[in-house]
């Protein structure tokens, strides 16, 4: 049954009234980082004179005289060239609107919200989703209409946000204030603009009002027994035929139409896992096959190739060969990236742990995350050797170093291998055994090319491969 109508919130505004309670959102808001808003302050300056100003904020709420300030349009890059447009409030906007979310958020979590909505909710987020999607393909969910809404935040109308909103809260102040931060517009080349939709992605109180008003379709789902997994605006619904997804798509249509919302048709397709892959988070599910030795079902989990992509973009940027740096600063530039994305990597693994402790058996594989890794490392210590080399650097000196400058080098100035991260964070792996694999793997390829060469009737330490081979030693770093 819908739970929505069980709770409504009264008295909310007198809970932010204490100068204690604007500090710790201040430091909330620092923690977050980000830039300043359209009046120019910044979190280091704002931070600089913090007891006055949280002061002077506190006043102002409780003279009820605080206006909320227009916030400042800036763009960033998304992974397919596009831009997203971020709205930045002011630093005491934010600090609002974090108090006022301290206050719903904890009431919105245990009454209201869904258990398979996860994005932008405490102790949530990718790995639940992931255990979701992985527990509805096991249980024979394969149809599974993947959607996304065409530009969400961009298009809520703020009418019905705050009729949503009034459900579930009373106090007519905090519903002052969430108008107020919606209309307030956005400054963009010196104009002010308004809109009667969206809230501005950059907000702090953003996704917890995305959550609370595509909450509504969540428990639409739920009332029409349809398993779901959502984070934000980017949603998969399961069911066991092709018939039932197409009424689940449907009804989702009907109802994101009475929200004054709408599908992306280039981004929403129907799949059957039985043959299609699809991508959710970051990660691309490879459908359902099997082993060839015993003919037993299995599917595969990557990260996608925008994911790849980027990592390796990533490592690009940072291994510039125009700079002249010290070892250490070459790693200490990469190894941050190294870690993010390994750590995004090990979800699946750990989603596909978490779902075997509550009994369900796994036919998830992931053992090529490990080649794909293998590769990265590869493409990482060949975009070093080159960066290492003071004078003059090219990749055909890159190339000459790769007996000197090998696994073992690269392991010596500390730098993380991605391949040994990962099987380390997952099951333990050590540096020890890694070396080994890594040898072992060395070897064997190799003892193929020698092979290779004796087969076509050719000797493998020619003349000039071994001048090569000297050639490496001697090479100035």
């Amino acid at each position: 049954m819908n739970q929505e109508w069980k709770f409504k919130l009264h008295s909310v505004y007198g809970q932010i009234l204490f100068d204690r309670k604007l500090t710790q959102s201040f430091e909330q808001v620092k923690a977050n980082k980000g830039a300043g808003g359209i009046d120019g302050e910044t979190i280091e300056s704002y931070d600089a004179n913090l007891q006055e100003n949280i002061m002077e904020l506190l006043n102002k709420l409780r003279a009820k005289t605080y206006q909320a300030q227009p916030v400042r349009r800036v763009y960033i890059p998304k992974k397919n060239g596009k831009k997203r447009p971020l709205g930045i409030p002011t630093i005491g906007d934010r600090i609002v609107q974090q108090s006022i979310v301290n206050v719903l958020q904890p009431k919105f979590e245990d009454l209201l919200f869904h258990n398979w909505s996860v994005g932008y909710r405490p102790n949530r987020g990718v790995q639940r989703a992931l255990q979701i999607i992985l527990w509805n393909i096991e249980q024979g969910y394969n149809h599974i209409y993947d959607c996304d809404i065409k530009g969400f935040f961009d298009n809520i109308p703020h009418n019905k946000l705050i009729g949503v909103l009034k459900k579930y809260v009373s106090d007519r102040t905090v519903l002052s204030l969430v108008e107020q931060w919606l209309k307030a517009g956005h400054m963009e080349e010196g104009k002010l603009i308004h809109s009667d939709y969206g809230t501005p992605q950059g907000g702090v109180i953003s996704p917890l009002l995305a959550n609370v008003y595509l909450n509504e379709l969540d428990w639409e789902w739920d009332l029409n027994g349809i398993r779901f997994v959502r984070y934000a605006d980017d949603f998969l619904l399961f069911a066991k035929s092709n018939e039932e997804i197409k009424k689940a798509a449907t009804l989702t249509k009907n109802k994101l139409a009475e929200l004054g919302l709408e599908i992306s048709k280039e981004k929403t397709r129907v799949v059957n896992f039985d043959k299609d892959d699809f991508d959710f988070l970051g990660f691309t599910f490879h459908h359902w096959t099997k082993r060839r030795k015993d003919n037993k079902p299995f599917f595969n989990v990557t990260p996608k190739e925008e994911s790849i992509r980027d990592f390796r973009l990533k490592i690009k940027e940072k291994t510039r060969k125009s700079l002249t740096l010290s070892k250490e600063e070459w790693i200490n530039r990469v190894n941050p990236i190294i870690r993010g994305k390994v750590n995004y990597c090990v979800t699946i693994i750990k989603a596909v742990k978490a779902n075997e402790e509550y009994g369900q058996k796994s036919h998830c594989r992931t053992r090529w995350i490990r080649k794909i890794l293998e590769r990265i490392d590869g493409y990482i210590r060949k975009r070093l050797r080159v960066a290492l080399i003071h004078k003059h650097p090219t990749q055909r000196k890159g190339m000459r170093m790769n007996t000197l400058w090998n696994n073992e080098f690269f392991l010596k100035i500390k730098l993380i291998p991605s391949y040994w991260l990962y099987l380390n964070k997952a099951y333990g792996y050590t540096i020890e055994q890694y070396l080994s694999d890594m040898s072992k793997s060395a070897k064997r390829r190799f003892q193929y090319k020698v092979k290779r060469a004796k087969e076509k009737g050719e000797e493998y330490f020619t003349p000039h491969r071994l001048q090569k081979m000297q050639n490496a030693w001697n090479a100035s770093s």
